[in-house]
């Protein structure tokens, strides 16, 4: 029984933390054509809503995904890692949800939050790598990838890009790659 539920654990946290990626393409895609693209699509409230909407859905979704996750890698014997990765991930998201839900409502952003996130969001994934690492739960280049991945950007996007550091699509990379994993092992 329990390696039937481990199982499920495994098929529904893969199948989340991939829903999470597909979840945040259109918001990602109606934010580039609005600003990037120049589509000839007026910027309504309704606009925004839909934007930002998605935004927000696809990270509370990587959050749920993350959370069965954490549970199997403790279940593996990981009883830092994860849950300090679970930790941060969750105050971030809170931070995220808190600055994507004032932009709807104000039309201006509040960057600090912003970058807040983007440090505790890239800091818990690579500490999920870790994890990964220390359990053996997928292929230790899953964890790898992951941990380089996360670090990389955390020290690239701030020399880079110190005034504009939400690129939200690279904290979709590491838990789409996870799910796959996931999923390949169920």
């Amino acid at each position: 029984m329990i390696e039937n539920s481990l199982f499920s654990e495994q098929i529904a946290a893969g199948w989340l933390l991939i829903l999470s990626g597909i979840l945040f393409l259109p918001g990602g895609m109606l934010y580039a054509g609005n600003n990037m693209w120049k589509w000839p699509i007026k910027n309504t409230h309704r606009y925004l809503l839909w934007e930002r909407g998605f935004v927000m859905a696809a990270i509370l979704v990587a959050l749920l995904g993350l959370r069965i996750l954490e549970g199997m890698l403790e279940a593996g014997g990981d009883k830092i890692l994860a849950p300090s990765g679970m930790a941060l991930l969750m105050i971030g998201v809170g931070v995220v949800i808190f600055a994507e839900a004032y932009s709807i409502s104000r039309k201006e952003w509040v960057y600090a939050p912003i970058v807040v996130f983007v440090i505790l969001a890239f800091l818990a994934q690579a500490l999920f790598g870790g994890a990964l690492l220390r359990t053996g739960l997928l292929p230790g280049w899953i964890g790898w990838v992951t941990i380089l991945w996360n670090l990389g950007w955390l020290v690239i996007l701030p020399m880079a890009r110190p005034k504009d550091m939400y690129y939200p699509w690279l904290h979709y990379v590491a838990p789409i790659l996870i799910g796959i994993g996931l999923l390949v092992k169920g």
